[in-house]
């Protein structure tokens, strides 16, 4: 939208942009106080998921803990693309912080793959379900305990195998 004339509609807690046409183009929370900045990083992501070498040049760099642009500066360019799509989702299902935690967590853990990655960000961001004890009717007999012996097939191995 640069160098573009935008709507913008302020009310008490959003911020609205409209192209000129009328159609929504981002809304950010309103923000009260001096040299105070918002950015929503979440439209920039899916970009920078299709150009991952863009994004050292961005803020959200900067914001990033050291492990993880450590681990974006040694990683090639497929991995890099591999990741952001991945902090995208995170982010959009999420938010940022979440996404940022999550992905922190699983390379402090030597996690590094996408679906390692995955599977802990799920897991810490799901809520844990408690499953209840099962009752069974009294018309379900019980069962008795059964200790296998299989002490009869040592016999019939020999000793040092088989001699001829």
């Amino acid at each position: 939208m640069a160098k573009r004339d935008v709507i913008v509609k302020a009310g008490a807690h959003d911020i609205d942009i409209f192209d000129t046409d009328g159609k929504y183009v981002i809304g950010h929370k309103r923000l009260y106080g001096r040299d105070i900045e918002s950015m929503n990083w979440i439209p920039y992501l899916e970009l920078l998921s299709k150009r991952p070498t863009a994004l050292k040049y961005t803020g959200l760099y900067n914001e990033l803990p050291v492990t993880l642009r450590e681990y974006l500066d040694n990683s090639d360019y497929e991995t890099k693309k591999q990741f952001l799509k991945m902090f995208t989702k995170m982010t959009v299902l999420s938010g940022l912080d979440v996404a940022i935690s999550a992905l922190s967590e699983g390379l402090d853990r030597g996690v590094n793959d996408p679906d390692s990655v995955w599977a802990l960000y799920c897991r810490l961001t799901t809520m844990h379900l408690s499953i209840p004890e099962i009752n069974l009717p009294a018309s379900v007999p019980e069962l008795k305990v059964y200790v296998s012996d299989i002490s009869v097939y040592d016999d019939l191995i020999l000793r040092g195998g088989k001699t001829l």
